[in-house]
């Protein structure tokens, strides 16, 4: 019965392009929250809904906001707060989709037990500006350990890079997320504490385009969405998840404990049903960014950020059916 309403939302909510029309997309790494997307090309749902994907990997989430504003990529992939940065910088981006809640450990060296022992301590980031880590800054103040108490090896770049930092001894925490913080765990690590406990509907990897493109493309971004939100479905889908396992595999490099925990934690913590965006998220991430001194008050209205309305005519579609 699911499959059938996954086949009849294909067939009363698309609209096919009458020709395919490729699309150029960036995702800063496959992890869990490229899933996805992955789901979208394995099963043809972007071919169904007349498309054609290039994905691209970049890493560097400035080089692949660079490339979204410059019209390198149509649609790009990263967390939120990383879009908002780039209008603040003039770029003529926003966010249209939330593909998931944040799901990222701080994961440590095994001497340090608690948050208090992170005193004296030094922890490896990409960038110290970035939503991920103020929300860990926020919790380590909480739990009386303020940012003054230790210190800090920015701009490593990449995951894999700040986990290398903790290995060699530069660095004694860093935060990653599935499947690299269980392989870091498995490694001998130790998981200090996860933002999925703390921030639950913080807006993390988020789906975003430049205006301009979107108003000139609108059935091409409604044609993605549909294609989106079709993966998110058939990927929560219990009776998916051996197959998922296998598509996640072919992108990324893992043990299948590694795997299988990866989708669990992203199923139970980090997908967003629908690929939804929600304004109160936005909202939440940008107070932080006002409280962190990042952003004026005055910028902090959800609207300059984000547009749901390609995404609530989808849904229109949907329901008038």
């Amino acid at each position: 019965m699911h499959s059938l309403r996954l086949v009849l939302f294909s067939l009363i909510c698309a609209a096919p392009l009458a020709s395919a029309d490729t699309l150029k997309i960036s995702i800063i790494s496959d992890s869990a929250g490229s899933w996805p997307l992955r789901v979208a090309e394995d099963k043809g749902y972007f071919s169904q809904e007349g498309l054609q994907v290039d994905v691209s990997v970049t890493v560097d989430s400035q080089k692949q906001l660079a490339g979204l504003a410059d019209g390198t990529f149509d649609i790009t992939q990263q967390a939120s707060d990383h879009f908002v940065r780039a209008v603040q910088e003039g770029k003529n981006v926003f966010v249209f989709m939330t593909i998931s809640r944040p799901i990222f450990d701080f994961v440590v060296h095994r001497d340090v037990r608690t948050i208090a022992d992170l005193k004296g301590k030094t922890i490896a980031l990409d960038q110290p500006t970035t939503g991920y880590w103020l929300l860990f800054r926020k919790i380590f103040a909480q739990n009386g350990v303020p940012p003054d108490a230790y210190t800090l090896l920015p701009f490593l770049g990449g995951a894999e890079n700040r986990w290398k930092a903790v290995q060699d001894g530069r660095a004694q925490g860093t935060f990653l997320n599935p499947p690299l913080s269980f392989r870091a765990i498995s490694g001998g690590l130790s998981r200090l504490t996860g933002l999925a406990e703390h921030v639950p509907s913080y807006p993390a990897t988020s789906g975003g385009a430049r205006r301009d493109w979107a108003k000139q493309h609108p059935e091409s971004l409604e044609a993605y969405l549909r294609a989106t939100i079709r993966a998110t479905r058939w990927l929560a889908d219990p009776a998916n998840r051996d197959e998922a396992l296998a598509i996640y595999a072919k992108r990324v490099k893992a043990e299948p404990k590694e795997l299988a925990e990866s989708y669990d934690t992203f199923i139970r913590q980090g997908l967003v049903p629908d690929a939804k965006l929600g304004m109160d998220g936005m909202r939440q991430m940008l107070d932080l960014l006002v409280e962190s001194s990042q952003l004026a008050a005055d910028k902090s209205r959800p609207e300059l950020y984000a547009d749901a309305s390609y995404q609530e005519k989808v849904e229109r579609a949907v329901s008038a059916r």
